[in-house]
């Protein structure tokens, strides 16, 4: 399995919670659906715009306030989930006050220099990403009932 059949993957899931209504999709997803639909997120946001931007978007609280890193753990990998535990202490920080700025439609690009201390992990996150995304790839492949979607 590839990396881009990972974002297939995840954009089946954000169909499926279209259809089912985002609140009673969301309930039906297993713990590895929300692990790689997190996952995804986590990647497109950090890669486009760093942590910053990802809490800008609105999706701070479903990477740091659920197990992500965790399960990334299980999955076999490993140094995501370390970037992702020091996120999370400046997500405890800084997230709300980035969440309230974002709502005033502060520039993301402002937003990344007023709270630069996620810069390092930008860095962190980008040195990683790609082996362990391909990790994640070939833990999806092996097991892939864990990922078909709901009925």
């Amino acid at each position: 399995m590839s990396v881009e059949q990972l974002y297939a993957l995840a954009a089946e899931y954000l169909d499926f919670l279209a259809e089912q209504g985002e609140e009673a999709g969301m309930a039906k997803l297993s713990d590895a659906q929300h692990t790689l639909l997190a996952y995804c997120y986590l990647d497109s946001q950090v890669q486009e715009g760093g942590f910053v931007q990802l809490i800008a978007a609105g999706y701070g609280d479903y990477v740091f306030a659920n197990p992500l890193a965790d399960s990334l753990r299980r999955w076999g990998i490993k140094a995501t989930p370390k970037v992702l535990d020091k996120a999370r202490v400046l997500y405890a920080e800084h997230g709300g006050q980035i969440e309230a700025l974002a709502s005033e439609e502060v520039d993301v690009d402002a937003l990344r220099a007023q709270f630069a201390a996620f810069e390092d992990l930008d860095g962190d996150y980008y040195d990683v990403a790609d082996e362990d995304l391909a990790a994640a790839a070939e833990y999806v492949a092996a097991h892939q009932a864990e990922f078909a979607l709901p009925v």
